[in-house]
């Protein structure tokens, strides 16, 4: 009787050292988790608190193409209307010099 608990016991404690080695190797997998989760709430913090400059100097930047683009139409309209018109003064003179 005396040896069938002891062997019990030294089961039961086999069975709780399992345990406890299982559990530690699991809390070392969640301070793992958690340095990860940390270092990418660092980075995502860092990128995102540089994404208003970031964005700001973009928009800043198609602003300024969005003006140029609109300078550039206009000069484009008044040289096709110059074209337009040099090409009616040639039709002119072309007429004026025919008998």
């Amino acid at each position: 009787m005396l040896t069938a608990v002891i062997i019990i016991n030294l089961l039961i404690s086999l069975v709780c050292f399992y345990i406890a080695v299982k559990m530690r190797q699991f809390r070392r997998e969640i301070v793992l988790f958690e340095k990860r989760i940390a270092a990418l709430d660092r980075c995502c913090s860092y990128v995102l608190s540089q994404s208003p400059a970031f964005f700001g100097q973009r928009q800043q930047g198609a602003r300024q193409l969005r003006g140029k683009y609109r300078q550039l139409a206009q000069q484009l309209e008044q040289v096709q209307q110059l074209l337009g018109l040099l090409g009616w003064g040639r039709r002119l003179w072309l007429r004026r010099d025919r008998p």
